[in-house]
């Protein structure tokens, strides 16, 4: 049975039995810093697990994109590591629980998957000091046909999923064991599911999730008992498949046949060899989806993470004496394989070819680099007889010349040293320890601000769109040391920062005091608004006027609004690959970071600069309106990468040339931004350009600013403004001769 079986026949059976199927999320999380990529199919569903959102349905059901990052050093040195996978996943929110899930399960793997019962097993719970044994998963196992003798209790570590990052849904877990056969095993006699060897392969968790962990590990029930099951697609095609490895699967074969015609070895002669077609296959897909998703190369976070997979390809592809550029082609392959099930592959092809090319190419540049020096210290090293590779080195060429320190661990250990980790890790921190120290005053008010509104009762109700000066109530206030007020309204006409718009500022006046608004902060629900007290004090449950600034307000839009067209001049100019990687829209200036390969160049940027100005003077509407998300994509709406939609978008439309999806404010037609100018344009990482522009006053304000230096290295040249580059150059050709005289005259002396 095919993967692409496989995925249908598992949506259909959920589906049938009253599941919304779901599309997958990004592997970006939306708004979730507390972890790097998505790794499993619950955490799009995390507010309905908590209870601070409403489900579109209690039975729900989806083909997750994941991506682990434990397992990249794995990948490759066995034959069942993967860094990305599918996650097949059936889910409830407070309808059916233990029971409904092994049912559901059992009945899927005998009647649909067709597995031979006598080859399943399963695990659960076997408790500890804080929570009992899971006997009612054992009894309903029973209940379903299942013999005692071939379920294992197993420990919290095993068998107690979650949480996903260090808080959130989790809770005790029974996992389906498929037996492949004593040949596959260690032969121990008491060998079972928990072994370490290959035997008993996991793939089903059937996660009982009905507990929250808080910041102390300490858990509470959670307001509805939950259901969330994982079930790799990728595990269950070999089993499926009938094969040995995840790599023998359709999912993965097509990729080790791409790396054996460029290797010119069949996978299964030569260790070597496959260990760098199982890497290659893995990472292939890995990066692909990872740009697809809007992902970059950079030396951060999940930039950091894409970087690493790509590079790490692309040493093992030489270690196998395969010769770059090559990777570029494995993520073609991924794309002709699965573009027809993630339409985000076809739609940013080329913008995935062009980043793998770009840094596979500065890769081996630094690899070039770096092997020498690393190559030169393990010689020394051996030289020495020292078994340690110093890790003070290490974090020079990680810090110098980019080169990665897993890089570096690999090639020691293939050298038979070891790394001394805790000197890198010293050397990292030193480097580290002053920023921390800047950031700790902005981290104590963020806590504040995250513990203020975790105490509000009732969500916001933003009316900024419509009203700019209202009439409401104060529901939550706390009064901060330095002067400053927390404060939540029932209604606010206050722009929360958000989609890299800065927020609103303004006024809240009561008949016992008055606030200046500082900042605006949406934290789930509700906004919480930093106000510095100027008289008196605002109380909780008190009537209150709030009104905005209304020139911060439009110079705000007005810069909102040109983020828009300067992406549609991009996209006009330099093609429709080009995509949005980030912003900052302030009322002095705004920044617009894109995905491009190279820099603009003067002429580019005078027509980019010169096509925004002409739609502004043509005075062309903005309109913003609501509609559903499959009516948005009809209708060519851009969606910015990362972003997590609902099933209605608002729109922001610029005439009929530019739709992207938006929640910020705009003017309402494009003459009212004035004039636009652009700053500068730099580099901001590998493939990211970053634009720098001023509109309307800023944009007077600059160009006044240029006359007034005009005007005054006229005076000082003596001549006329119009003339003043003739007057440099007879300045500059003076200045050559009386330097080409310098010699003569001192040979005089």
């Amino acid at each position: 049975m095919k993967t692409a079986e496989l995925r249908k026949l598992f949506l259909d059976y959920f589906v049938e039995r009253g599941h919304l199927l779901v599309p997958s999320s990004s592997l970006v999380p939306y708004k979730d810093e507390s972890v790097l990529l998505t790794t499993a199919g619950m955490q799009q569903f995390m507010p309905y697990f908590m209870g601070l959102a409403e489900p579109p349905s209690r039975r729900l059901t989806s083909v997750q994109k994941c991506f682990r990052t434990s397992d990249i050093d794995k990948v490759g040195l066995t034959a069942r590591h993967c860094t990305f996978f599918e996650m097949l996943g059936n889910f409830s929110i407070g309808d059916y629980f233990k029971e409904g899930a092994i049912r559901f399960a059992w009945e899927f793997s005998l009647d649909y998957l067709r597995l031979d019962p006598d080859r399943l097993w399963i695990s659960y719970f076997e408790g500890d000091d804080s929570i009992e044994a899971d006997h009612e998963a054992v009894a309903f196992w029973e209940s379903v046909g299942l013999p005692r003798e071939r379920m294992v209790g197993l420990p919290r570590s095993a068998n107690f999923w979650g949480p996903v990052g260090l808080t959130g849904p989790c809770g005790p877990c029974s996992e389906l064991y498929y037996d492949r056969g004593p040949e596959f095993g260690c032969g121990r006699s008491d060998c079972r599911p928990g072994c370490d060897c290959d035997r008993y392969v996991e793939y089903w968790n059937l996660v009982f999730t009905g507990y929250n962990m808080d910041e102390n590990q300490e858990l509470t029930p959670l307001p509805a008992q939950n259901i969330d099951t994982g079930m790799g697609l990728e595990r269950i095609a070999a089993i499926k498949q009938g094969v040995a490895s995840v790599f023998l699967t359709d999912a993965f074969r097509p990729l080790v046949e791409l790396g054996e015609e460029i290797s010119g070895v069949t996978y299964g002669r030569e260790d070597r060899v496959d260990v760098a077609l199982r890497v290659l296959a893995d990472h292939g897909r890995a990066m692909t989806f990872l740009i697809a998703d809007g992902v970059l190369p950079s030396n951060e976070g999940r930039g950091y993470v894409l970087r690493r997979v790509i590079r790490r390809a692309a040493r093992f592809s030489r270690s196998a004496g395969m010769h770059p550029p090559l990777l570029g082609r494995f993520a073609d392959r991924t794309i002709e394989l699965m573009g027809g099930t993630y339409r985000e592959l076809l739609d940013r092809r080329e913008t995935i070819l062009r980043v793998v090319h770009s840094e596979e190419e500065r890769f081996n540049r630094t690899l070039d680099q770096g092997l020498v020096l690393v190559e030169e210290a393990v010689s020394r090293a051996k030289a020495e007889g020292s078994p340690v590779f110093p890790g003070a080195l290490a974090f020079q060429l990680h810090d110098t010349y980019g080169f990665p320190v897993e890089v570096t661990r690999e090639i020691v250990e293939e050298n038979g040293l070891a790394l001394d980790m805790e000197a890198f890790h010293s050397s990292m921190e030193d480097q580290r320890r002053r920023a921390r120290r800047a950031q700790r005053g902005g981290d104590t008010l963020q806590a504040a601000i995250v513990d203020f509104a975790r105490r509000t009762e009732h969500p916001t109700e933003f009316k900024g769109y419509e009203r700019e000066d209202l009439f409401t109530v104060v529901d939550n206030v706390e009064v901060l040391e330095d002067g400053h007020v927390l404060l939540a309204l029932r209604e606010s006409p206050f722009y929360a920062e958000m989609g890299g718009q800065t927020a609103d500022t303004g006024y809240i006046e009561s008949e016992t005091g008055k606030a200046e608004v500082d900042d605006v902060q949406a934290h789930g629900q509700v906004h919480v608004i930093v106000a510095r007290l100027l008289e008196g004090r605002i109380e909780k449950g008190t009537r209150v006027r709030a009104y905005l600034s209304s020139s911060y307000r439009h110079a705000v839009a007005a810069n909102h609004t040109a983020t828009h067209l300067l992406h549609y001049a991009l996209r006009t100019r330099l093609g429709k690959d080009v995509t949005q990687a980030g912003s900052s829209v302030r009322a002095d200036k705004f920044r617009f970071d894109f995905a491009f390969h190279e820099p603009l160049g003067a002429e580019r940027l005078r027509e980019i600069e010169d096509l925004v100005n002409r739609r502004i003077v043509e005075n062309h509407p903005v309109r913003a309106f609501v509609t559903s998300l499959e009516h948005a994509h009809d209708l060519g709406a851009i969606a910015l990468f990362g972003e997590k939609y609902g099933d209605f978008v608002r729109v922001v439309e610029i005439d009929d040339f530019s739709r992207e999806l938006c929640g910020g404010t705009h003017v309402g037609c494009t003459s009212e931004i004035g004039a636009f100018k652009i700053l500068s344009e730099s580099s901001v990482g590998a493939n990211v350009r970053r634009i720098e522009a001023v509109t309307g006053r800023a944009a007077v304000a600059y160009y006044r600013e240029r006359d007034h230096l005009l005007a005054e290295a006229a005076r000082l040249l003596g001549t006329t403004e119009d003339q003043v580059v003739s007057a440099l150059g007879r300045l500059q050709a003076r200045l050559a001769a009386l330097e080409a005289e310098i010699p003569r005259l001192d040979s005089q002396r």
